[in-house]
């Protein structure tokens, strides 16, 4: 087929769609990916279904503001016209959508709109599902032509699930910055242990982190405990810190901007979720030099080989956890050595570089099958 050179031919549209822009995980994955396009052979366009911050939008993107507080009700209707018809008289070319909603909503417009590409992304283990959804997901998802996924845990997942053609489907790695997580030697005994993550949803068991450091700090009182995030669960777990009396070792440190600045003082990372799909607090201890124990869900056990890039303690178990950290603390050349050995791993693996060449060829494959022509 012949194509057009990058030239003549104008960047490809790509509406991205996710139901809002907080500061998690997926959200700043979809951020990164905005902000490290190249402009000269894409144009995106971000597409939020539920309020949003303003600050969090990406420079030199287009916002699609539309407010969906209920996809099955006359608004949502109107909005969801509304999208076909923006889709078609902006002559979108690829739809990506993130979470069950925005994936409901921008996957059935943008196959009204004729879309040419229309990718379904996954990026945990559907902890939120139900028989209801599932039977409405899989007609949503059979209406795309395109799949990924972050961890190969996760695309196993939702292809069990909900039918995915695996065909359609490809596992694309986290885009990680390294150049802003530089590696810091923690050597010495630990005296700080913390947890990334949004105290929004439960399943992150932040209560489990909480729980393990009353057990640690029976021998070892003097260890900082850091909570990083914030949410509406965060008075009730304030409240458990008093009930196991160490409110005044644990620091909850609300939202921080330099997540990668505050992990210079710890030694140890936690990820205790009861389910995780591949997790970013993770790689940015494995890149910062924080010694990581994770729970053995989702994607983790992608990124943890236990005894050699961090250690792995079974979910919902508070005993195992405390066991685990405990072994660090009395073991700082094992700690230190785990640490090392992760960074030399995931620096290899994932990078932007890697993700956004794995996008481009997603990107490519599609709308070829679609018999249209591309940059160069």
């Amino acid at each position: 087929m012949k194509t057009l050179s990058a030239v003549s031919q104008p960047p490809i549209k790509i509406l991205f769609s996710i139901d809002r822009l907080v500061r998690g995980g997926t959200e700043l994955q979809l951020t990164g990916l905005i902000d490290h396009l190249d402009r000269d052979r894409y144009t995106p366009y971000l597409l939020t279904i539920r309020p949003t911050d303003p600050v969090l939008i990406p420079e030199n993107c287009q916002h699609l503001d539309l407010h969906v507080p209920k996809l099955f009700s006359a608004s949502g209707l109107r909005s969801l016209w509304f999208l076909v018809r923006f889709l078609r008289e902006e002559n979108i070319q690829i739809v990506q959508a993130f979470f069950q909603d925005s994936t409901i909503f921008a996957g059935l417009a943008s196959r009204i709109a004729g879309t040419p590409a229309r990718i379904a992304c996954f990026r945990d283990l559907a902890f939120w599902n139900d028989s209801r959804q599932t039977r409405l997901l899989r007609w949503i998802y059979g209406l795309m032509n395109g799949y990924l996924a972050n961890a190969d845990v996760v695309l196993n997942h939702f292809s069990d699930i909900f039918r995915i053609d695996v065909n359609r489907a490809r596992v694309i790695r986290n885009g990680v910055d390294a150049t802003k997580l530089g590696y810091q030697e923690h050597t010495g005994v630990t005296t700080d242990i913390g947890i990334v993550g949004n105290m929004t949803r439960a399943v992150k068991r932040t209560d489990l982190f909480i729980r393990a450091a009353g057990i640690v700090h029976r021998e070892y009182p003097d260890i900082r405990w850091h909570i990083l995030g914030d949410g509406h669960l965060r008075p009730e777990l304030e409240k458990l810190t008093k009930e196991l009396g160490i409110s005044d070792r644990v620091i909850f440190a609300g939202r921080i901007e330099d997540v990668s600045g505050y992990l210079a003082r710890l030694q140890v990372g936690v990820i205790c979720s009861d389910s995780e799909g591949l997790s970013n607090a993770l790689l940015e201890y494995m890149f910062r030099g924080v010694a990581s124990v994770a729970t053995e869900v989702g994607g983790n056990t992608e990124l943890i080989e236990h005894g050699v890039t961090g250690l792995s303690v079974p979910p919902g178990n508070p005993q195992a956890l405390a066991d685990a950290l405990i072994r660090l603390i009395e073991q700082p050349e094992l700690r230190e050595k785990l640490a090392r050995t992760a960074r030399s791993r995931v620096e290899r693996i994932y990078s932007w570089d890697n993700c956004l060449a794995e996008h481009g060829r997603v990107y490519s494959s599609l709308l070829q099958s679609q018999k249209m022509e591309l940059p160069a």
